[in-house]
Formats: C-alpha cells, sequence, structure tokens
C-alpha cells in the first residue's frame, strides 16, 4: 500500500498542482507564460512530499512565488511564500526605479512619498526626473 502524504486538497497541494500544471501541460490556462516561456519545476518537486517538506504549509493570505528571480524556475532557494503585493511587486511589468538606494516599483515609490501611482507614472512618461516627480506635489482641485 502506498504512504499518502494526506495533503489532497488543501491550499498547499492546490499551489503544487497547479504550478506543476502551468509549467508542464500545454493545455493549462497559464502554460504559455510560464512552461511555454521555459520556466520548469526541478525534478525533486515534481513530487509532493519534497515540494512540502521544501516549502512547509502555504501560510493564510499566500501564494507560491518565484522569489528573487522572477525568471528563474520553481525550485528550493527561489522561491516562497508571498501576499499579494508582494506577488504584484514581483511581476515581470514592473519597472524598477533606484530610489533612496534601494530598487522599487513605482508603487512602492508612490507609498513612500505620498502620491498616487498612476501620477508618479505619467509624471515619468512625459519625461520629468524621478526627483521632480517625487517632490512636486500633486496640485488639489479648486
Amino acid at each position: 500500500m502506498p504512504i499518502t502524504h494526506r495533503q489532497w486538497r488543501n491550499p498547499t497541494h492546490n499551489s503544487w498542482a497547479t504550478m506543476i500544471q502551468r509549467c508542464n501541460n500545454p493545455k493549462a490556462p497559464n502554460w504559455k507564460s510560464y512552461g511555454g516561456r521555459g520556466i520548469g519545476v526541478c525534478d525533486r518537486w515534481k513530487d509532493f512530499i519534497n515540494f512540502f517538506v521544501d516549502m512547509g504549509s502555504r501560510p493564510k493570505g499566500t501564494t507560491l512565488d518565484r522569489y528573487p528571480n522572477k525568471y528563474g524556475n520553481y525550485e528550493p532557494g527561489n522561491c516562497r511564500w508571498a501576499t499579494l503585493l508582494e506577488q504584484r511587486n514581483n511581476t515581470r511589468a514592473n519597472h524598477l526605479l533606484d530610489f533612496d538606494g534601494e530598487k522599487l516599483t513605482i508603487a512602492q515609490v508612490s507609498r513612500k512619498v505620498g502620491l498616487y501611482p498612476e501620477l508618479l507614472a505619467s509624471r515619468l512618461r512625459h519625461g520629468w526626473s524621478l526627483e521632480r516627480a517625487v517632490n512636486t506635489p500633486m496640485r488639489s482641485k479648486s
């Protein structure tokens, strides 16, 4: 009789199964953005037990994130359980800015300086320097 992990249909197992599908099944909804771009799952993690040993239970309010290398494979050392905000800051679509000695997204800089992200992005698109964009106060509507 095989040993079972008794993790079927819990959040951790669902994350693992979805990861396997999007990297290995061309019919999976997100395959084009994962397996279709060459992102894979390490051999060790093709077995749920090994994935579970390495990652532990998925904390409430998190999902599986490839980090620190968002272009890398799903493997130990390149994955974490991340909040939605952490996930949003770790996407290919983000433009990183050098701000206060850190590489931050427009949304992160906006939160630090108290500007709407859309306003900061618009200013930068219109050729403003980052310093001018963050130091110019928002105009109030009169």
